[in-house]
């Protein structure tokens, strides 16, 4: 095994016993934790310092004497490993402030510094689904509860309570059109622009000719080589995704290939994200993207195909251009966050606040497949009757609630939804695959008449 692959399963297994059994973790696991903060793969990373969060949250007087050992880190490692050693002090000082300040303190940072740094590894920190970090130095939404302040104050992060539009607007009558797909080779597509960078997947807008004419799509593309084990793996999840793409709520795959790495090319998309809509949503356009959300699920798995890592990034909308419509819902990403989470920052392939138990605890409750779907879009559904996803923490924690704890009901976020949709949406959120629902036809036509009563 290579130390990559060393790494990353001394960190999934750190992680897995800080969540099942935080009282088994001795000091040469922790020391082996620590080492992980070498690691070039950020995953492996966030892993390591979601460990130490874990393990603060339930055993603070375990980390009290190896504040020093990771802030000796600073020293030793590069910059570039900083954010995440300043995320797992953030977690320390919790508990142990004044040993935070100190240890930083004797490396020669100043107190107005120490607070911008471990603030700064906190806050604005937002994984988004399709595994590219990125930190901004906004004042919106974190993913974590602690920041380190003068005072060390515990902070939650911030909550976006539903506040419903109120403009008419209408679902179109007709589907937008979507591009046609080829055959050819990744050169049949000529780069526009690129759409991400620093990335260990590209990610561009292309250009292409057809007897139709000219289309603009989305590249993805490796930028590494990769075994033939990954070549036919990735050949077998778009050719899935391709298979069930002509549903209207599907985004479509144009092409795909893997010389001279892997590369898939899908329609793109000019609207926003449902991440970035969920809060502000009418109730009959929430029902409706809602609606075709679920449908899109029912026809993949009516075809043998499960998402595997659906999550509100991965819904995006195409653009209407005309105020009285509602811009179209569509799926992506089918078959490639599992796939794809050892060339990014997430190491479950998806954010912890999305992730299903058995992504969390395979051991306990089994592997992914059509069940992970139906938590997937429980946790969709939460989110865009509510605001937030049922489970709101620090990454860590996150993940031990998502498996050991039940989440609240949606209508304790939102007063006016019925307790027939709590019904619905807690069932879809079980923890044992079997208590869920049978189907996601099951699951759509129980939540249909939920929303229908709530209307």
């Amino acid at each position: 095994m290579d130390s990559a692959g060393g790494h990353r399963a001394v960190a999934e297994q750190a992680l897995k016993t800080a969540i099942t059994a935080p009282e088994s973790v001795t000091k040469s696991q922790l020391r082996r934790v620590f080492r992980l903060f070498e690691s070039s793969d950020k995953s492996i990373r966030l892993s390591a310092s979601w460990t130490i969060g874990l393990l603060v949250s339930e055993r603070p007087e375990a980390l009290s004497g190896s504040v020093r050992s990771l802030v000796s880190l600073l020293a030793s490692e590069p910059e570039s490993v900083h954010e995440d050693i300043y995320r797992s002090l953030a977690y320390i000082a919790t508990y142990h402030p004044k040993l935070v300040r100190d240890a930083l303190e004797e490396i020669d940072l100043t107190e107005p510094e120490i607070e911008r740094r471990v603030v700064r590894a906190i806050d604005g920190y937002q994984p988004p689904g399709d595994g590219s970090v990125t930190v901004t130095a906004t004042s919106g939404v974190s993913e974590f509860e602690t920041v380190i302040t003068r005072d060390v104050e515990r902070t939650r992060p911030e909550q976006r309570q539903p506040t419903p539009h109120t403009s008419p607007g209408r679902p179109p009558e007709q589907p937008p059109p979507t591009p046609p797909a080829i055959e050819g080779r990744s050169d049949s597509f000529s780069p526009v622009k690129s759409l991400s960078s620093g990335s260990r997947v590209a990610h561009e807008q292309v250009r292409y000719t057809t007897t139709q004419g000219d289309h603009t799509a989305m590249r993805k593309s490796l930028r590494e080589s990769v075994s033939t084990e990954f070549d036919a793996a990735f050949t077998d999840a778009a050719r899935q995704w391709q298979a069930v793409d002509d549903h209207d709520a599907i985004v479509p795959v144009i092409g795909y290939g893997t010389i001279p790495t892997p590369w898939l090319v899908v329609e793109y998309q000019h609207g926003r994200r449902l991440s970035q809509r969920t809060g502000s949503l009418s109730r009959p356009e929430a029902s409706w993207i809602i609606d075709r959300v679920v449908d899109a699920l029912c026809y993949a798995h009516g075809r043998g195909v499960i998402h595997g890592g659906l999550t509100p990034r991965n819904v995006v909308f195409t653009p209407s251009y005309d105020d009285e419509l509602w811009a179209y819902p569509k799926v992506s990403n089918w078959g490639l966050s599992r796939l794809f989470r050892r060339f990014s920052d997430l190491p479950l392939g998806v954010p912890p606040a999305y992730a299903a138990p058995e992504q969390v605890a395979p051991e306990t409750f089994g592997g992914v497949d059509a069940a992970t779907d139906i938590y997937h879009l429980g946790v969709i559904v939460y989110e865009v009757l509510t605001g937030r996803p049922p489970f709101v923490d620090h990454p860590g924690m996150m993940l031990r609630k998502v498996a050991t704890k039940p989440p609240s009901a949606p209508s304790e976020h939102n007063a006016a939804l019925p307790s027939a949709v709590d019904t619905v949406v807690l069932k879809s959120l079980q923890k044992a695959k079997l208590s869920r629902h049978g189907s996601v036809h099951d699951f759509q036509a129980e939540l249909s008449g939920a929303l229908e009563a709530a209307q």
